[in-house]
């Protein structure tokens, strides 16, 4: 064999092995391509699947905040109500004609003063004390005047005992008795 067939026949060979390599490197490459795919759409999916559940998570702590507030809100805005009708009350009492606020007094004093004991009362019951004191025929002084809506306070002979029967004292005890049957009624 001459030279140049040898060299046809090297070149040959080396076209064959070198298409034979690029067919396997190609084969090669398309495998790496559909792994790198696969493993690209499953982590892919894991990211969408985290990031839903985050998005759930993060969705129900929203909605779990706004429920919180709304419960402030509404809590808020139900003692604003509530106080609102405690000043109505109030003023009521500061209303009141002065045939039911003697009838209260006296009921009051008949119910608790004894003879000798001391009175506070406020300013302007004061007319209506000594009426009511003469009327139960009572020996009981007024010490002194207090600034309530009114209402009275006694006091034993020593000072040591003082029992508040204030209008505003009474008032407040009621409030906090009732005010659970009071927000029933304003807010079901």
């Amino acid at each position: 064999m001459s030279l140049e067939a040898v060299l046809r026949e090297i070149t040959m060979k080396g076209n064959e092995e070198v298409k034979k390599i690029e067919e396997e490197a190609k084969k090669e490459v398309e495998k790496i391509i559909l792994e790198a795919k696969t493993e690209a759409e499953t982590l892919l999916k894991k990211a969408k699947e985290e990031a839903e559940k985050e998005g759930e998570a993060l969705r129900k702590q929203e909605i779990s905040s706004l429920n919180l507030e709304m419960k402030r809100l509404m809590l808020a805005k139900q003692k604003k109500i509530t106080d609102e009708v405690f000043t109505l009350l109030k003023q009521k009492i500061v209303d009141m004609d002065e045939k039911t606020r003697k009838s209260i007094l006296k009921a009051i004093i008949e119910k608790n003063a004894k003879h000798n004991m001391k009175l506070y009362v406020r300013k302007e019951d004061e007319k209506i004390v000594k009426e009511i004191l003469k009327e139960l025929k009572l020996s009981l002084k007024i010490a002194g005047n207090i600034s309530v809506l009114g209402g009275i306070v006694l006091e034993d002979p020593g000072g040591e005992v003082r029992i508040n029967l204030t209008f505003d004292e009474l008032l407040i005890q009621l409030y906090e008795k009732r005010l659970n049957e009071v927000a029933k009624v304003l807010f079901g």
